[in-house]
């Protein structure tokens, strides 16, 4: 009587094992003001399966920012038919003095430049520098214990090899967008502007497949022991796409064999109060 009571409650967590990724990842979520955003980005507050490990998006309020190649950036817009974004690395959007002073990269296994891209190079503690130095030249000053640094903007981006970058301590380079570069050198615009008009970059993962897998009823998520898109169904994983029908007794669903180790144990369980009533 002890064994029947309690089968259907261990059962319903065996059963779960199947259903606890279907049911927690979301085909599209919201984040920040942006919405319908699905696979490969997951939110910091879904499981790490949900999306690859490369897309998580971290939703603060109204602001939504990624990290590529341990650098953080702000996300200034998505265009998810076409796989771009617009971003800008972070730590410029609030104050181009207090930066970590490392070049902006990508991780060109995920991500790629677009032809709207053009650097800009950002100078900092240098000697005094005029037009006559070089001519798309903004001034803007850092203090530094408690004295005010030369810094300077430029674009289109000079050599670090250059004369002119050599009288500075330091030389970054910064993606801008190309158009903003122009507003930079024709229409004076500053570089606060140039800046927070961010750049773009376009993601160059397969979304054919979690197309597929959205198409047969599935939720798209990235299984991380074999690194590769995974496509969760009601029933269970598939690697692309969902069965219209539940599996039959003798699929890896129900077979011990094939099943994963959280469910082996569950049977256990099950065989040993059986046996014991």
């Amino acid at each position: 009587m002890f064994s029947q009571l309690q089968f259907p409650l261990v059962f319903s967590g065996y059963v779960n094992v199947y259903e606890e990724a279907y049911s927690k990842c979301s085909a599209s979520f919201s984040c920040g003001n942006f919405t319908d955003i699905g696979y490969p980005f997951w939110r910091n507050d879904q499981p790490d399966y949900c999306g690859h490990p490369g897309f998580k998006l971290d939703c603060q309020g109204d602001r939504v920012t990624i990290d590529i190649n341990s650098q953080k950036y702000d996300i200034i817009k998505i265009n998810y038919e076409a796989q771009f974004l617009k971003i800008a690395k972070a730590d410029f959007m609030l104050n181009i003095c207090l930066v970590s002073f490392i070049n902006s990269t990508l991780d060109f296994n995920l991500f790629e430049y677009t032809f709207s891209d053009q650097n800009a190079s950002l100078l900092y503690y240098c000697d005094h520098l005029t037009e006559d130095h070089q001519p798309r030249l903004q001034e803007f000053t850092c203090p530094i214990n408690n004295r005010h640094s030369n810094c300077y903007f430029t674009a289109p981006a000079i050599s670090s090899n250059d004369e002119f970058s050599s009288r500075c301590k330091i030389s970054l380079l910064i993606p801008v967008l190309a158009f903003a570069v122009e507003g930079f050198t024709i229409y004076s615009w500053s570089i606060d502007q140039v800046i927070k008009e961010g750049f773009e970059v376009r993601w160059i993962i397969d979304q054919e497949q979690c197309r597929d897998c959205l198409i047969s009823g599935g939720k798209c998520g990235y299984n991380r022991t074999i690194n590769d898109f995974t496509c969760f169904c009601p029933y269970q994983p598939s690697p692309r796409t969902c069965s219209m029908t539940q599996p039959r007794a003798n699929s890896a669903a129900a077979n011990p064999s094939t099943a994963p180790a959280t469910e082996l144990v569950m049977r256990d369980k099950i065989d040993e109060m059986n046996q014991h009533p």
